[in-house]
């Protein structure tokens, strides 16, 4: 089980990063023992996990991280 409050991996593939929720599936998710983000669907298949130093689901949901994320080089997302 994660512990603690921070996201510590957030998904960066092309086609999970959106301004816009698309479905109303889970955001949140353990890998390798720390919460992860994927703003699509967290349980759902081909991610490409990032790790990050550590940041508030908050900051998360309101997306200012995913301009952030989407701005790497194609080759690092997916």
């Amino acid at each position: 089980m994660a512990k603690g409050g921070l996201v510590h991996f957030v998904c960066i593939a092309d086609a999970h990063l959106s301004p816009e929720r698309k479905s109303a599936s889970d955001t949140l998710t353990v890998v390798e023992g720390r919460w992860a983000y994927c703003a699509l669907d967290a349980k759902g298949e081909d991610h490409r996990w990032r790790a990050t130093d550590g940041v508030t689901i908050e900051s998360l949901r309101s997306g200012l991280p995913h301009g952030r994320l989407a701005q790497l080089p194609a080759e690092e997302r997916s």
